[in-house]
């Protein structure tokens, strides 16, 4: 490939590994080889971004579909007739659900993937992706999976600052002793029998381990501090930092100080940490559509719940996860074994 195709596309930042990887496949396309893509990643991490860029680094037609709920009629998932164009699947974790009968879509689009000469590139949530390698080995159908890896605070700067002129900002450092652990408190709680149960969770800091060993804490700037400190909040998620860093500027000026710790904690029974873990690795679903995959005949308490905990939102009709709750309920939920 020429020098010029070889050019991050234009807005993109951060995933060079993974379009180089994408690049190949293409590559091999044009030479008559067809490997069809995964994209997994959790939510909000940049897989419609990476779809974006994708389309500009091809010279191919290119044709999208981009599912937004649950799939309910087979013919909002036909592939185009024809050869040799790339197709571009977003969001296919809508393709299924988890109840009787709830595999039909899927089965019937991994079908048509496979007997399709177009090459077909797919996005899915990381945690449905992990349920159905299980229950329907749908790693099988895709050669080359590409799982999106977390942003570096360096990647999280480039992207924000993108958005500003030279010297917009004023970045002040405000951080004190205190603000700088290594090691952070986390609670965690769940509810077994009536009764509500709290297992202190640590976590540590690597990233600052590596700065205090590295350099003198002293001579770091500001802005560094800043992007470093909302990046581990938001555990390298590019989507969820982007939200933090919208609630914690105070334009033009930002601090430390600014930006606040999550303080959401999930206190859960079973019944609802199964239904949050559908709500996260589906990312938005109707009551109704809770009712039926879920079974449980106390959808809108537990609903209410998790509502009132701040770990979902309601929009529109649709049950969705709170970006800033994710690295609470993927931690709470993966100690109650319900996710892995």
């Amino acid at each position: 490939m020429g020098e010029e195709e070889q050019q991050m596309p234009a807005g993109i930042i951060g995933f060079q590994n993974e379009l180089a990887s994408i690049r190949a496949a293409l590559a091999e396309f044009e030479s008559g080889e067809k490997s069809d893509v995964a994209i997994i990643a959790e939510p909000f991490a940049g897989r419609t971004t990476l779809l974006y860029a994708i389309e500009q680094i091809t010279t191919r037609k290119t044709v999208k579909l981009s599912f937004s709920a649950l799939i309910t009629d087979r013919d909002e998932i036909s592939l185009p007739p024809g050869a040799g164009e790339i197709v571009l699947c977003d969001n296919c974790h809508f393709l299924y659900q988890r109840a009787i009968g709830g595999f039909k879509h899927l089965d019937e689009f991994l079908t048509a993937v496979a007997a399709s000469e177009h090459l077909v590139i797919t996005t899915w949530n990381v945690y449905s992706w992990r349920y159905l390698e299980e229950v329907r080995a749908i790693d099988k159908f895709f050669p080359l999976t590409i799982t999106l890896p977390q942003f570096s605070a360096a990647e999280l700067k480039e992207l924000i600052l993108a958005g500003y002129a030279e010297n917009e900002l004023e970045f002040e450092d405000d951080s004190r002793p205190e603000e700088k652990r290594i090691i952070t408190r986390h609670p965690v709680s769940f509810t077994v029998r009536n009764k509500t149960l709290a297992i202190p969770f640590f976590s540590i800091d690597f990233a600052r381990i590596k700065v205090l060993f590295s350099r003198k804490e002293e001579t770091r700037k500001a802005e560094d501090i800043i992007f470093e400190k909302i990046n581990r909040i938001a555990n390298g998620n590019p989507g969820v930092a982007k939200l933090l860093w919208a609630k914690s500027m105070q334009y033009p000026t930002i601090k430390p100080s600014f930006v606040k710790e999550c303080a959401l904690k999930a206190e859960l029974d079973y019944h609802e940490s199964f239904l949050l873990s559908l709500i996260l690795a589906m990312e938005a679903l109707t009551k109704p559509e809770l009712h039926e995959i879920s079974d449980e005949p106390e959808v809108e308490t537990m609903l209410h719940r998790l509502l009132h905990q701040r770990l979902i939102v309601e929009e529109r009709g649709f049950y969705k996860l709170n970006p800033e709750a994710l690295s609470c309920v993927v931690s709470a939920l993966k100690k109650m074994g319900v996710i892995w």
